[in-house]
């Protein structure tokens, strides 16, 4: 009886001792599965905060490319309403000098005499009430009815270059003078230059 007794006691250690050792495998196996678990979830949470960072990131450079653009747009503005304002004033001023000059037995305008007129073609533009009249003059040199003729042409030049920058040309009058208007009574090239012009005058 004793000894039935002692071999029961040897396989209950034995047993208990087998259980042991299988819960702690089962924890063990817990415990790893729950270490891989709470991995995963931190390299997802790290991958999330990247890919957050890079969405700002992405969301500041499209703000500053927007605001780049935005003020080039208002710079452009500020620009182009200057040149127009600038434009508007110089329209709206009548210029200095009525007149341009010919060299000798030349009806054709140089480059100083179109930019005059321009000038003042960009006045009667924005003055549209003003009717004017083109005087052609020329120096003492040929017969009277040549210089007659090309005081004529001279005229005609300086209304064509007006009409050529918008001016109406109802509004153009043209008439020669010839040699009859002389500036300057002098012989000699200084004093004959002086005679080759075309005026324009208000009627």
């Amino acid at each position: 009886m004793i000894m039935d007794l002692q071999k029961y006691s040897k396989f209950a250690l034995i047993a208990l001792a087998a259980a042991s050792l299988t819960l702690a495998s089962c924890s063990g196996k817990k415990d790893d599965s729950t270490l891989t678990s709470n991995i995963k979830k931190a390299e997802m949470t790290q991958a999330e905060k990247d890919k957050a960072a890079m969405d700002k990131a992405a969301m500041d450079k499209a703000a500053m490319d927007k605001a780049a653009m935005d003020k080039a747009a208002m710079d452009k503005a500020a620009m182009d309403k200057a040149a127009a304002d600038a434009a508007a004033r110089g329209a709206a001023m009548k210029p200095s000098t009525n007149s341009v000059f010919f060299a000798f037995d030349s009806a054709k305008v140089d480059m100083a005499g179109e930019a005059i007129l321009k000038g003042y073609a960009a006045w009667l533009n924005n003055n549209s009430d003003v009717n004017i009249t083109v005087e052609g003059n020329s120096d003492e040199r040929g017969s009277r009815e040549y210089n007659l003729a090309l005081g004529e042409e001279r005229a005609k030049s300086v209304k064509a270059i007006l009409v050529a920058n918008g001016v109406d040309a109802a509004r153009i009058d043209t008439v020669s003078y010839g040699e009859e208007r002389p500036v300057c009574s002098r012989s000699g090239e200084a004093c004959w230059a002086q005679n080759r012009h075309g005026d324009i005058v208000n009627r």
